[in-house]
């Protein structure tokens, strides 16, 4: 797939083709629900058109025809922007293409307050296990790097703890948010409390706390 997007950004000049890695910006990969790598987003004017998830060459060509428009072979193109080694800049537009994406589903939305019967059921789930781990996927079966992360360090400390797949249910992956007032995943919970993401997990082990 590097090798397609690499093409695609030379037939497709007129348009910018920005790569970042997402497990070094959870901030963009919540903004963009990515559950799973590749992930593409296609933004036209500052909104999202468009996302693909996984290797599918067919519909990135596809897509990205789509919005880019036809293919101007008589124009020099510019590089695509590879990863972190891009640069502060590239990080930044996407970032700021992510919060115009926030932005809009905001609006698109409804957004109610943490109702009583989500509030219930979410604390129900958070006082279930000792340790509690809200998070993408499954122990044995992480669908992002995070919560990969929080499973490696659980396990090493020999640590029981109950999960809580936040994909399998939209509303409690929401509520979950507010209930605590922490916008990514994965959240670790101790006794009823927040400890934090993985960035507080990690730190934790390796202090030995």
């Amino acid at each position: 797939m590097d090798q397609l997007f690499s093409h695609l950004s030379t037939d497709f000049p007129n348009a910018r083709f920005l790569r970042v890695e997402a497990e070094e910006q959870p901030e963009i990969s919540e903004a963009y629900s990515v559950s799973a790598v590749p992930f593409f987003a296609f933004c036209k004017d500052g909104k999202t058109f468009d996302t693909l998830e996984g290797a599918d060459p067919s519909s990135l060509a596809n897509k990205v025809a789509k919005v880019a428009g036809s293919i101007n072979p008589g124009e020099s193109a510019s590089p695509a922007s590879l990863g972190m080694a891009a640069g502060a800049s590239v990080l930044e537009t996407v970032k700021e293409l992510a919060k115009d994406n926030d932005s809009t589903k905001e609006k698109n939305q409804v957004q109610p307050g943490l109702s009583g019967p989500l509030k219930k059921r979410i604390q129900q789930l958070v006082d279930s296990n000792p340790v509690m781990l809200f998070m993408k996927g499954t122990p044995e079966e992480p669908k992002c790097g995070f919560s990969r992360k929080v499973v490696v360090v659980l396990n090493e400390e020999r640590v029981k703890f109950g999960s809580f797949d936040v994909l399998s249910d939209s509303e409690v992956r929401g509520g979950l948010k507010k209930f605590s007032n922490w916008p990514t995943f994965p959240q670790l919970y101790c006794k009823g409390e927040l400890l934090g993401g993985c960035d507080i997990a990690i730190a934790m082990h390796e202090s030995g706390e």
